[in-house]
């Protein structure tokens, strides 16, 4: 049997070589440590020097033993883990799928100064902000959507979050009494995995679901819209089975041959719908404030559970963001945005253009930053992608094959313009 103090010191070796006690951890004094163990400072004293000649701790004068900087052989999985991510971010040159922005795509100096305006309300900044979010900021969204989206909705009925995870997990408890859900956009790994650590089940059939979660103005990853005739469709048939539909409209402002569609929740007439939005996509990605629309049947269980929930946005950027609203800046940022990103999106047009001829066909997407390639060719949509991947060009893949073409879509968000010409040449030797 070991004596104890083999014991401790095989105690505290696991850990440091599992990671668990990081490098340049200060250990336990040997009286702390004695009183945790409940033995005697020789035995504890005995193990450490042990540790210390074995090169797992280091003494340090008058400050006690540190863990020494070694290679942890458990982590080895992990560090080939990271490397590998790494190496395909580095290996990724030209991303058409990216969703960040472009850098000429908002006004930095204009936000700091409604940032600087909101941090010098001093008074309001030293309490915490409400859990439903501040009251001018959800009058002022409910302004906008009325007005912008047909939204049926008073200022009541709106939760502010950091983000949809944040407010899906504020509003899955609300739902226990429904059990299946099915995700339209399966790529949705980060709403998915929030129902699931509630307990609900994820359903590939809409039939067997008594939740719906839709993204009616981004259907497919190619950025098609659901028509009018569809919406009303949907809404009929999710009533007559008593179907909650979950409306994430993320994506609705990116129009370019027409108008954003009334959405579901206004179709609906505020009920049987929650509706998701954000203004990450409109500002920038880092801005993390996002809305959600509670119909009234959902409001009295949140009412009771509300002032347990923190709030987690930022209170500066509400403050910032409403009056950054109410001076119409937003109206004029989708403006800029639509310019922007429909120039890009001709600029790669004409260089695909240019390069593939008459092999190829081109056209822009509804979405203002979408460009479709399909390209003459027997190879399927998805081998096209892959062979392109391989290349470091990042695509979407369309998920209709059509015969004697391979369809690709490719975003212009956040490539420069001046990188568009190598990336097209790149594509055509993959395609030659």
């Amino acid at each position: 049997m070991q004596t104890k103090y083999l014991q401790v010191y095989d105690y505290y070796k696991k850990l440091i070589l599992s990671g668990k006690l990081p490098e340049n951890t200060k250990m336990p004094s040997i009286r702390k440590c004695s009183e945790q163990l409940s033995l005697s400072r020789t035995t504890i004293e005995a193990a450490y020097l042990c540790l210390a000649a074995d090169g797992y701790i280091i003494s340090r004068p008058q400050s006690g033993y540190f863990v020494t900087p070694r290679p942890v052989k458990s982590s080895t999985k992990n560090a080939q883990l990271q490397e590998n991510i790494h190496k395909d971010k580095k290996d990724i040159l030209y991303n058409f799928t990216s969703n960040n922005v472009d850098a000429d795509s908002f006004d930095f100096n204009l936000w700091r100064r409604y940032i600087k305006s909101a941090l010098r309300q001093d008074k309001r900044l030293l309490s915490y902000g409400e859990p439903q979010g501040e009251y001018e900021l959800r009058e002022t969204i409910c302004n906008y959507v009325i007005n912008k989206r047909n939204a049926v909705c008073r200022p009541e009925n709106i939760i502010i979050g950091a983000g949809s995870q944040s407010l899906l997990n504020i509003l899955c408890p609300l739902l226990k009494e429904r059990k299946g859900v099915c995700f339209h956009d399966t790529k949705f790994a980060q709403g998915m995995v929030i129902f699931e650590d509630y307990g609900f089940q994820l359903v590939s059939n809409q039939e067997e679901a008594d939740i719906l979660y839709m993204t009616p103005s981004h259907m497919t990853s190619l950025g098609d819209v659901m028509s009018v005739e569809n919406r009303l469709s949907l809404l009929k048939e999710a009533i007559s089975h008593n179907r909650l539909i979950i409306e994430d409209d993320y994506n609705n402002e990116f129009r370019y041959f027409s108008k954003p569609r009334p959405c579901l929740q206004g179709l609906a007439g505020g009920e049987h719908v929650v509706y998701l939005s954000t203004f990450s996509k409109l500002l920038l990605p880092s801005i993390r404030l996002s809305f959600m629309i509670l119909p009234d049947e959902l409001l009295p269980m949140y009412e009771k559970k509300k002032a347990l929930y923190n709030q987690t946005a930022s209170k500066a950027e509400q403050l910032a963001l409403c009056q950054f609203l109410r001076d119409g800046h937003l109206d004029s940022q989708i403006r800029k945005l639509k310019r922007l990103y429909a120039g890009k999106a001709k600029a790669l047009c004409n260089e695909l253009e240019l390069t593939f001829g008459n092999r190829a066909k081109i056209s822009m997407g509804e979405s203002v930053s979408m460009v479709h390639l399909k390209l003459k060719s027997n190879m399927s949509n998805t081998e096209f992608r892959n062979r392109l991947q391989k290349k470091g060009i990042l695509v979407f893949a369309s998920p209709k094959e059509t015969k004697g073409y391979a369809h690709i879509a490719l975003s212009c968000c956040e490539l420069p313009i001046e990188d568009f010409s190598k990336a097209v040449i790149l594509m055509k030797s993959v395609a030659d």
